[in-house]
């Protein structure tokens, strides 16, 4: 999974969870006091019955990111307990994983949504538009640009703040469709996560 497309993921279910799912709200024991608990990076993380779930990948804040396989899930703090065993969430794996499923489903629908013809697609950043959808299948998708056509892979597409987005600034996308002119068999790999400066071996390629 791309690092941005995760993160985003991540954030917007910890923002669900941490508004409340009731279901789960109601299952889930009280949330011991945040700083009790252990949340520095690379702390394993159990669930409310002592699965393993995974490392803490990072705690900024209020939020705090747990790797579970090749997903990210972001929880807020106080959705962390100590216990016996170590750190815990206030959930069950199995209610992480339909929550995380569930999120991802619907960032996908929602995606579907806004790749219609025409539409707008701001860079990375969300201040710049850098084409427009010109046609779109479930691989990938064809930006109309004033510097010509390019064909992206749909995982370098999400819905922002702004709107329709993709992972590329402007500055790279344009360097890319100037890439992909001149050398038709180049594969510019240019691709920011949410800081605009990982390189996620995304490759823009000229459209059909």
């Amino acid at each position: 999974m791309r690092k941005y497309t995760g993160l985003f993921t991540s954030l917007t279910l910890g923002m669900a969870l941490a508004a409340g799912t009731p279901a789960l709200a109601q299952q889930a024991p009280a949330p011991a006091a945040a700083a009790s608990v252990n949340l520095a990076p690379g702390t394993v993380v159990y669930d409310s019955e002592g699965k393993e779930i995974g490392p803490i990948a990072s705690a900024d804040g209020g939020t705090v990111v747990v790797s579970l396989g090749d997903k990210q899930a972001p929880l807020p703090a106080n959705a962390f307990m100590q216990t016996d065993k170590g750190t815990a969430i206030t959930l069950t794996l199995a209610q992480l994983t339909a929550a995380l499923a569930q999120q991802e489903a619907a960032l996908e629908a929602q995606l579907t949504a806004a790749l219609q013809p025409g539409a707008d697609i701001r860079g990375v950043n969300g201040s710049a538009v850098i084409g427009k959808v010109k046609s779109s299948d479930a691989e990938g998708v064809v930006v109309a640009s004033a510097q010509g056509d390019v064909r992206l892979p749909r995982k370098a597409f999400f819905v922002g703040a702004q709107g329709l987005a993709t992972s590329f600034t402007a500055e790279q996308f344009a360097a890319a469709i100037a890439d992909a002119g001149a050398t038709p068999s180049a594969q510019p790999s240019a691709v920011a996560d949410a800081d605009g400066a990982t390189d996620t071996g995304t490759a823009a390629k000229p459209a059909d």
